[in-house]
């Protein structure tokens, strides 16, 4: 990848899988690393950067390059974007930035306001705020999407900006998944509304899915997450993180009520039951293909 190895803490499914990608510590064997001229250690969350400034040197010991460290755990700016190069090749922004100032959000501090980049070909829209780009650059977009299968909108859709310009798009386009966000109560009427929009132009609940945000209080979270469901929409759900510290505890409960709520066999069926997440436990952890255990 024109002559940079790229360095992750571990492998997720947006790693790039070409032979300058690398997981973890050098390979003990020298020449099983590919020709380069310098090192780039990517850390995302803030929990990882010891880890990643281990590897940064172990990288720097064995091949006596130009190590870098960054991404966003550092408050790398995002200034570009290279399709293949930190994430796969089908995963794209076509903007950086945002220009809400959400509490919850490091992008603004990150990456600034809303810009729009040179638009790549892929399939998953990973933009921050894609509905904030202006209508040009969106047909723009709109007209590369139309060459592509199992498309997703994977950075979340804000609610208020979804009109009937994206509506009479995406029902053209091959779509996957459209993924939006309602992360307080006071978020659902907005929600509920883009849900329906989304609903009476032929879209259902295996398209529409719905990051939430829990943490706080487990009942009203449970209450937010089934609204989502009865919407139209597959939540799911995300515990809080403050990406200024490291890595948030939670007990042991709200780990299994978050994996509950993040697999939709289990959430399909705790929704046909209708019963309290209280009284229904699954053990997700033994599952590993996503059915639900009853």
């Amino acid at each position: 990848m024109n002559g940079i190895i790229r360095v992750f803490p571990r492998r997720t499914s947006y790693t790039p899988e070409d032979e300058y990608a690398f997981i973890g510590s050098p390979p003990d064997k020298k020449y099983l690393i590919p020709e380069h001229r310098e090192v780039h250690v990517c850390c995302v969350f803030t929990w990882d950067k010891t880890l990643c400034e281990e590897l940064a040197h172990k990288w720097w010991l064995i091949t006596n390059k130009p190590v870098k460290l960054g991404a966003p755990a550092y408050g790398s700016p995002a200034d570009d974007f290279i399709p293949g190069m930190y994430i796969k090749p089908n995963i794209v922004f076509t903007t950086r930035g945002c220009n809400k100032n959400c509490g919850f959000c490091s992008v603004p501090r990150i990456e600034g306001r809303l810009r729009e980049l040179p638009i790549q070909p892929g399939n998953v829209i990973q933009d921050n705020n894609f509905l904030q780009a202006s209508r040009t650059h969106k047909d723009k977009v709109f007209a590369m999407l139309r060459s592509q299968a199992g498309i997703c909108f994977k950075g979340g859709l804000a609610v208020e900006l979804i009109n009937s310009h994206f509506i009479d798009n995406v029902t053209s386009l091959r779509i996957d998944e459209l993924w939006l966000a309602c992360d307080s109560d006071d978020a659902l009427p907005g929600f509920k509304a883009a849900a329906e929009k989304l609903t009476k132009a032929g879209f259902n609940r295996e398209k529409i899915r719905c990051y939430a945000l829990i943490g706080d209080d487990m009942d009203k979270n449970e209450a937010r997450l089934q609204e989502i469901y009865h919407a139209g929409a597959m939540p799911f759900a995300m515990l809080k993180r403050d990406f200024t510290k490291t890595k948030t505890r939670y007990e042991p409960d709200w780990n299994k009520f978050a994996r509950q709520w993040q697999r939709p066999p289990a959430i399909e069926a705790h929704m046909k039951r209708g019963t309290s997440y209280k009284d229904f436990q699954y053990y997700l952890e033994e599952d590993i293909y996503g059915k639900a255990k009853l």
